[in-house]
């Protein structure tokens, strides 16, 4: 995906930006293995700029007991973070453990769901035609806010406006709303909104991430089917 920083408000610090995010998902035998490189510059005023480079890879076994995650990410704005870690759901709970200079334990109530287990009940709940999906998720790339409240809005399946990539011509897309709040939250606005076109394969033509004061618009422009494990 190129990426693209736009619809800037007045109190945000930034003039621009672009980068490119590049995300492989792969089946094996026992789950999905997923990696996310990216690249972002921003541009600053007097012609400065900041650069934030991220790589980011899980594994989530199919049955959504085990997930592993990595992170490594390298920002003029954040600083260097650099972790791995696990969960494990059991009978009672979801625990693990995060490692970067110590280990940390991590402990869950069981009512949350892995990353490909969301997506997997997105797509369901879309192709039943239903219309709102909120539930609790974890997410390993933020380690001060693991679990987040998705509230996810799904519009009426169009035909894809993508026409550059022959596999995905014509296919049928829902337009999504997804909106993240932090857990035990009480405020009404979400901490950002994600606009994704998504099919029924899980494949997203487009997406544009709105964080209030600037968005990013992310285009597909690559696209390539990976042999199976």
């Amino acid at each position: 995906y190129t990426l693209n920083i736009q619809n800037i408000k007045d109190n945000s610090f930034l003039e621009g930006g672009q980068g490119q995010t590049f995300f492989e998902i792969l089946e094996n035998c026992n789950g999905w293995n997923i990696k996310e490189d990216y690249v972002l510059i921003y541009e600053l005023p007097n012609d400065k700029i900041a650069n934030s480079f991220s790589s980011y890879s899980t594994f989530e076994n199919f049955l959504a007991t085990k997930h592993s995650f990595e992170l490594n990410e390298k920002s003029q704005f954040s600083g260097e973070k650099s972790y791995q870690g696990f969960i494990e759901k059991n009978k009672r709970e979801i625990s693990g453990s995060i490692i970067n200079d110590n280990i940390k334990k991590l402990t869950f109530k069981k009512d949350v769901l892995f990353p490909i287990e969301h997506l997997l009940e997105l797509i369901k709940t879309a192709k039943n035609g239903e219309k709102i999906l909120t539930k609790k998720v974890f997410f390993g790339n933020e380690d001060e806010e693991f679990i987040k409240i998705v509230s996810a809005f799904i519009g009426q399946l169009r035909i894809s406006k993508l026409k550059d990539i022959e596999y995905l011509n014509e296919k049928k897309i829902w337009p999504i709303k997804v909106a993240f709040y932090k857990d035990n939250s009480k405020q009404e606005n979400p901490e950002y909104e994600i606009h994704i076109e998504i099919d029924d394969s899980g494949v997203v033509h487009s997406y544009k991430v709105d964080y209030g004061n600037f968005e990013i618009k992310a285009l597909l422009k690559k696209f390539e089917l990976l042999p199976k494990a």
